[in-house]
């Protein structure tokens, strides 16, 4: 079976809530508040679909911009049999050298790998998952992941309502950074609001989505060491790997990256300056032939795998990874990170998920083309 032809057949845009929370624009005040899918640039969205040569349809959202993108590099890989994923994958990586390496254009390879692995895996009647090693475990961990900055009060609710669904690990963000004077006391009166709400029992981690500096960083991870927390990540700009260094020989606060961070050279790069614990996306970082290279560097090193959002194909990655490498996935009750046009997006169950079935990533789309 063959990539015939690759299509963008809708578009929409996607409406969230401007929740506060530190961003590394926050230095300025030209921008306006922003929910996190307009900060990172992904509040349009577009679902790809793959068309092959037997008339087997793939399907992939991802953000509009790295949809537009992967339909100009889709020329490359049609004719590739669609079971030549490795092939794309690194066919695409050097095709766009000159002019790509990170960001969108990562973003559009991935999206391109992933409609290679939905449409295969349909036309053998299996999940993706049965083709990438199959389950290791009947389901696996969930964390909430939101807790955004709020009232106090609310935010221990929030955070005694994650319980009370059956979650046993959370996230909170941040809501000030170095260019707050009281910037460290605001941090830390949220971290131990959450930690004296959940009890040391639970998994505890802060997100400061590469809004802080190395000095800041020092200080604020030396203040929370008290706090037990599970990891922080990205306190650091994704290049920074000198900081991370710093960081990580210097306190005793695991470190989590790799979010932004692209193919497997990223990733061994954060381990080796030690970091903990990357968070590879299969929507970004390089599709699912990326993200098995990277648990195999993971596990060599000692580290976790743990993935960025709980999209359906980072969800069919856990699953087929062992538990001791890749312990759980985020999960986002607020809001949904690229299953827009999902009709049966994945939920976890009392702080789990349970493993998916059906064909390829198992999911149903809302497939009429159109643009919102």
């Amino acid at each position: 079976m063959y990539v015939k032809k690759i299509e963008l057949v809708a578009t929409k845009g996607v409406e969230q809530l401007n929740y506060p929370y530190s961003k590394p624009t926050d230095y300025y005040d030209k921008l306006p508040s922003m929910s996190p899918a307009r900060a990172a640039l992904s509040d349009r969205v577009s679902l790809l679909k793959l068309t092959t040569d037997e008339g087997v349809k793939g399907y992939v959202e991802t953000s509009e911009v790295a949809g537009r993108t992967a339909l100009s590099l889709a020329w490359a890989i049609e004719g590739l049999r669609t079971s030549q994923t490795s092939l794309a994958l690194d066919l695409l990586y050097r095709l766009t050298l000159p002019t790509g390496r990170t960001g969108i254009f990562l973003h559009a390879i991935s999206a391109l790998e992933l409609l290679m692995w939905d449409s295969r895996c349909k036309e053998l009647g299996v999940s993706c998952l049965s083709l990438i090693g199959g389950p290791t475990r009947e389901k696996v961990r969930a964390y909430a992941s939101h807790l955004h900055p709020k009232p106090i009060q609310e935010l221990k609710r929030e955070a005694r309502n994650y319980l009370e669904q059956g979650f046993t690990a959370m996230k909170m963000r941040f809501p000030s950074g170095p260019w707050d004077a009281l910037g460290v006391e605001r941090n830390e009166e949220v971290v131990r609001a959450v930690r004296e709400e959940v009890g040391k029992e639970v998994l505890l981690a802060a997100d400061a989505w590469m809004s802080w500096n190395l000095n800041f960083s020092l200080k604020m991870l030396r203040r929370l060491e008290k706090y037990e927390l599970a990891w922080i990540e990205e306190p650091l700009l994704p290049d920074d790997l000198e900081g991370y260094r710093e960081l990580a020989s210097r306190t005793g606060v695991p470190l989590a990256a790799g979010e932004h961070h692209y193919h497997v050279y990223d990733f061994k790069r954060l381990l080796d300056v030690g970091v903990t614990i990357v968070q590879p996306d299969a929507l970004w970082s390089g599709g699912l032939e990326t993200l098995r290279k990277v648990a195999s560097i993971a596990e060599a090193y000692g580290a976790w795998v743990i993935p960025h959002t709980s999209n359906v194909y980072n969800l069919h990655f856990a699953f087929a990874e062992p538990e001791n490498i890749v312990p759980m996935v985020e999960y986002l009750p607020h809001y949904r990170w690229m299953e827009n046009f999902a009709i049966n997006p994945p939920l976890p169950e009392r702080g789990f998920f349970f493993e998916p079935k059906g064909k390829g990533f198992c999911v149903e789309y809302d497939v009429e083309e159109k643009t919102t």
